[in-house]
């Protein structure tokens, strides 16, 4: 069972990607069992997957898909958080 962050609460749980982590800017896509979030950030897109039974992943890049920064994460809310600093942090650089 995966808890309101889509952390696994137990060690059979999947990290899921839940209708309720979107919002903030953050929506929901994909069909069930492949679902993904997406933030538009103008400059740069994010995505948040599950990879593995255990973890998700966070990935910033181009609008044309060009990968910029990609890293695992232990659990949805961890993967958000992570990608809007890096973005905030890239962002600032590029101005």
């Amino acid at each position: 069972m995966a808890d309101h962050t889509g952390a696994r609460t137990d060690a059979a749980t999947s990290v899921l990607v839940l209708s309720e982590h979107a919002g903030d800017g953050w929506e929901l896509s994909g069909a069930a069992g492949d679902r993904r979030l997406l933030k538009d950030f103008g400059a740069v897109r994010a995505r948040i997957r599950t990879t593995t039974p255990t973890s998700c992943s966070w990935w910033v890049g181009r609008p044309d898909g060009r990968l910029l920064r990609e890293a695992s994460a232990a659990s949805v809310a961890e993967a958000k958080a992570a990608a809007e600093s890096w973005v905030a942090a890239y962002l600032a650089r590029e101005r």
